[in-house]
């Protein structure tokens, strides 16, 4: 699937994090935890990787004005930081709550990113397991139970000291069948939620119902709320209505980098340094440097004309469309933007079929069912085309959920045929199904007739 078009009914199609512009945590895309693949579909659907890999992963962000933000223009360069300063990026949404509990968006959780923190975090680039808010662990012998050491001296943007206390309350929200948390679901281990208790304000133990590859993995998308701001929002039942966008933003209180001071419904969020926030860098500097950031909500056409026209700093979000990146390459070339390869992207573009049982009653779902049928689309999809034609050759094939940039998880396993017409009407006769295949043709009419009634 690619151009950007909403697949059918019964199908699922996660998004296409391309070309990365910046992540202002170094936010972890990891597999199989942090996913719906693993965490709630994988015995329930079944995927073919139709789409490709980007080739080209970039940082795009406008020349730095000053030489004290500058950096170097080749991927690995560094420079010293230098502490204070503004920036401005763009965010193609906007959030429709401050609560990341009850809202699953990529506009959520970039601001959750920004304002909040979680016990442990996976790194991106090394895929490895780093403590966060949690400064160490130990694991039991049979696996199921860790033992989490919080940080000392940690305290909520309010200047409120982070404890024990706040993490039970944060996985009593979590839960909560009132509120029905859409982050509850990545949590669970064999649809069980893991059991959290706290023998001490420094200490957290925390239990799996079942023996979990992926261990305290399993946490790291949960941000760590304020008991005090939000317990009694709790217990009233009106949670779910807490920290919403109207919610005066001096109510809010987080772990993170930064602290929001200002929303303007429909044109940005507004950022200040958070000046309790517990990291410091090598030197004992306080972070983050920036004083302030600024995120403005634009299309995905007005904000690349922004960055190239100077009004905005970076881009947040994580794709561009194949037919602007010449445009980006000719600001480049002329030195009014920065164009960075960073390698493949993490996150493919699939093509999902639900094999849910109530989908299955459908006629399309019973077609699904059938492997024949699923063996045949992805013969029939030229994944080289696609490259060619829609990624400009800035992208490679892939026949799976992972990209090879994944080091830790990727498998250079091939399917029984690639682009292959013949094979694919082999298999659509074979289960009786009427065939009109042109030559060359990527699609059959009774793949489109039988997906439409999904």
């Amino acid at each position: 699937m690619a151009g950007g078009t909403l697949p059918p009914p019964g199908y699922g199609l996660p998004s296409l994090n391309a070309r990365i512009f910046t992540h202002f945590s170094g936010r972890p895309i990891n597999w199989p935890v942090r996913s719906p693949v693993a965490g709630k579909l994988w015995k329930s659907v079944a995927l073919i990787a139709i789409a490709v890999a980007i080739g080209v992963t970039v940082y795009l962000a406008r020349r730095p004005s000053t030489p004290a933000a500058a950096t170097g223009s080749k991927r690995g360069a560094t420079a010293t930081p230098v502490r204070g300063g503004e920036l401005v990026a763009s965010l193609r949404a906007e959030p429709p709550t401050h609560n990341r509990y009850v809202d699953y968006s990529a506009p959520g959780e970039a601001l959750a990113l920004l304002t909040h923190a979680t016990l442990v975090r996976v790194d991106r680039v090394t895929d490895t397991l780093e403590p966060w808010l949690a400064e160490s662990w130990t694991e039991s012998s049979d696996h199921l139970t860790y033992t989490l050491k919080l940080r000392q001296g940690v305290s909520f943007s309010d200047g409120t000291p982070f404890t024990s206390a706040d993490v039970l309350f944060s996985f009593r929200a979590l839960y909560d069948p009132r509120i029905k948390s859409p982050l509850a679901g990545d949590t669970l281990v064999n649809e069980k939620p893991v059991q959290v208790e706290a023998p001490d304000a420094a200490t957290v133990v925390v239990r799996l119902p079942s023996v979990f590859a992926p261990g305290l993995r399993v946490i790291d998308g949960v941000p760590m709320l304020p008991r005090h701001r939000l317990e009694r929002a709790l217990a009233a039942g009106t949670f779910a209505d807490a920290w919403s966008a109207k919610t005066p933003v001096t109510e809010i209180a987080g772990l993170g980098p930064f602290v929001l001071v200002e929303h303007v419904s429909g044109e940005r969020l507004v950022l200040a340094r958070n000046p309790h926030y517990w990291r410091k860098d090598a030197a004992g500097v306080s972070l983050p440097y920036l004083d302030k950031l600024t995120v403005v909500f634009a299309s995905q056409a007005s904000e690349a004309l922004k960055l190239q026209a100077g009004e905005i700093d970076l881009m947040t979000n994580a794709d561009i469309r194949p037919d602007d990146y010449a445009a980006f390459k000719r600001a480049a070339d002329q030195g009014r933007v920065r164009l960075i390869d960073g390698g493949l992207g993490l996150d493919p573009n699939l093509l999902w079929f639900n094999l849910t049982p109530a989908h299955a009653k459908a006629p399309a779902g019973r077609l699904f069912q059938q492997k024949s049928f699923r063996q045949a689309v992805s013969c029939v999809v030229d994944r080289q085309a696609i490259v060619n034609t829609v990624y400009l050759g800035e992208a490679v094939p892939i026949y799976g959920p992972i990209t090879p940039s994944n080091r830790t998880w990727f498998a250079d396993a091939r399917p029984a045929c690639e682009h292959d017409g013949t094979r694919a009407r082999e298999l659509l006769t074979a289960q009786g199904l009427p065939i009109a295949m042109a030559t060359g043709s990527s699609t059959t009419p009774a793949a489109h007739r039988h997906g439409s009634q999904s």
